[in-house]
């Protein structure tokens, strides 16, 4: 092996090392994030179906605010695994030093840190009580989705607006961690011969 043209294995610097890793925690922490919002369907719709009687809630409009519910939780658990798995793809990529993977890595992160950023807003706007809802004018509506906002366990916002921060800061030492010295050498490197292809054949011996 021609030592001027290190391979993969050999050549990988930490900061490669460390940016894969955390991809592969955010891969994780998504796939966590999507069982707890499958999970958190039944204890909410049956604290929503408590506070709805007790505030005079009209049976007609359960139905459609139920409905709304287990879609947007089961939309965004969706979502967090399909994050999961294109973060395991990428932390693969990365680990084999494609600049392809690097590159969808940065997009990833930007994209992936203005919808964490969005989770930090939403948490905190739940965890604070400060929630504009709107009935269309229709004061039982209205109620439902109050009683429906409400539902939402206290341990939620919390666990939510960690997650969202945690993946911020991860997305961010993941774009900079790839954007280092040692990065751009291990990722621009030339692919190693094979052993012996740089040295000419020897003479066949003579009489």
């Amino acid at each position: 092996m021609n030592p001027a043209h290190p391979s993969a294995e050999h050549g990988r610097p930490a900061v490669v090392t460390a940016a894969t890793a955390i991809l592969g925690l955010l891969a994780l922490l998504n796939v966590v994030n999507a069982i707890l919002h499958l999970a958190a369907i039944n204890t909410v719709l049956n604290h929503f179906r408590v506070r709805a009687v007790l505030a005079g809630v009209d049976p007609a409009d359960l139905g459609p605010i139920e409905t709304s519910l287990k879609t947007g939780l089961v939309i965004s658990a969706l979502a967090a695994v399909l994050a999961a798995i294109v973060l395991a793809i990428l932390a693969w990529g990365v680990w084999q030093g494609s600049q392809v993977a690097r590159v969808v890595t940065w997009v990833v992160c930007g994209l992936g840190i203005m919808l964490a950023c969005c989770g930090i807003s939403g948490a905190t706007t739940l965890g604070t009580g400060n929630v504009t809802v709107q009935g269309g004018g229709d004061p039982s509506v209205t109620r439902g989705v109050q009683a429906l906002v409400d539902s939402f366990p206290g341990w939620w916002a919390g666990l939510t607006g960690l997650s969202s921060a945690g993946q911020v800061l991860g997305y961010i030492a993941t774009a900079v961690l790839l954007a280092l010295p040692a990065a751009n050498l291990f990722f621009s490197r030339k692919r190693a011969l094979p052993p012996g292809a740089d040295t000419p054949a020897a003479p066949p011996p003579t009489v």
